[in-house]
């Protein structure tokens, strides 16, 4: 009826947070989490509402896996090439076109989860065809993928419960907590909410010169 990975998805898709979900489904919070982590089973019931509460928010589910945005496209991607066949997705999404990528929550475990060989070939990507990138990093970490004057970093309450996103030309692509699972959404919608956020915690972010990153600035020469 509902697996735990869909559920998981369906969420990140929504941009919803467990206490979303146990809201629009009528569980509570702790009936979500032990769900998601497979560390209780579930009533019938209990599934039906979490799915009836996803479908009412135009999410349509396919076979054991899949699942969509109503008149979006959606793809759930998962293993441990996952964001290197973002990266991909990026390049061919964004050749020819003028319009810049943001990412947002950018940790070290970046360069972890992709050879080194798919960020060179993403950075000469962007020098190539002079496309701008802007990250949100976390705080006092030093970002891999651009040049500090189009870094800030956030603090650590923007920090809480933040996900890696990439959103680039329609799509966005969420990478789902710890896992090796990212969901990629083709939709202008959800770019125009993106965006929207991003231009939020870009505004309250901390800037790369010394008098508002002092503390990163001493780490980064240390």
């Amino acid at each position: 009826m509902l697996t735990i990975e869909q559920c998981r998805a369906a969420r990140g898709l929504l941009g919803w947070t467990q206490q979303d979900l146990a809201d629009a489904s009528g569980l509570s919070k702790t009936a979500i989490n032990n769900f998601e982590k497979g560390h209780s089973d579930i009533k019938v019931e209990s599934l039906r509402a979490i799915r009836v509460a996803f479908e009412r928010s135009e999410v349509e589910f396919e076979g054991d896996a899949g699942l969509r945005k109503r008149s979006e496209q959606t793809r759930l991607i998962k293993g441990s090439k996952a964001l290197g066949i973002i990266l991909d997705d990026i390049r061919n999404t964004m050749a020819n076109q003028e319009s810049e990528i943001l990412i947002m929550n950018a940790d070290t475990t970046l360069s972890s989860k992709v050879t080194s060989q798919k960020l060179f070939d993403h950075i000469q990507f962007l020098k190539q065809n002079n496309i701008r990138q802007r990250v949100l990093c976390a705080d006092n970490i030093k970002n891999i993928l651009s040049p500090d004057d189009e870094c800030r970093w956030l603090g650590a309450e923007a920090q809480q419960n933040a996900k890696l996103t990439f959103v680039y030309g329609t799509k966005v692509a969420i990478q789902l907590w710890e896992e090796s699972m990212i969901v990629l959404i083709d939709s202008p919608d959800a770019v125009t909410a993106e965006i929207a956020r991003f231009e939020k915690l870009w505004a309250e972010a901390k800037s790369p010169d010394a008098n508002d990153n002092a503390n990163y600035s001493e780490q980064k020469t240390a």
